[in-house]
């Protein structure tokens, strides 16, 4: 609810965590840009009442490794935070974000702001994504 994803329905998110050469042979075959990169969505909501139970609704791959390079070279946060941001990111572009130029950047930045403060309130992203 928090990023604007329809919560009504029973598909499926799954969320794929990747290393740097699955992320790069996935975002070449997605996306045909070479690479590593932190999060790619894959979003099947256009019409959620389409969906039938058990349909895939959103799949996210997460590149672990990406984490814990941004993690440890910010010191505004952490792999736990990234990973966690990663999928908030993912969301967002899901329910319709983007951030392909300037004021949908800032956009994106400002929600994903928003959802990562609602959820640190309830959650320790180092409990759920604990760090070696």
């Amino acid at each position: 609810m928090l990023a604007g994803l329809p919560v009504a329905g029973d598909w499926e998110f799954r969320i794929w965590f990747l290393d740097d050469e699955a992320m790069a042979e996935a975002h070449v075959e997605i996306m045909d840009v070479p690479g590593t990169t932190d999060v790619i969505t894959m979003a099947y909501l256009e019409e959620p009442e389409a969906l039938f139970p058990g349909d895939m609704g959103l799949e996210l791959l997460v590149c672990v490794p990406f984490a814990e390079r941004e993690g440890a070279e910010r010191a505004d946060s952490s792999f736990a935070n990234e990973l966690m941001l990663y999928i908030v990111h993912g969301c967002l572009h899901a329910a319709g974000e983007d951030d392909l130029d300037d004021i949908s950047r800032q956009s994106m930045r400002r929600r994903e702001a928003e959802v990562m403060a609602e959820l640190s309130k309830k959650y320790q992203f180092g409990q759920i994504f604990p760090y070696k």
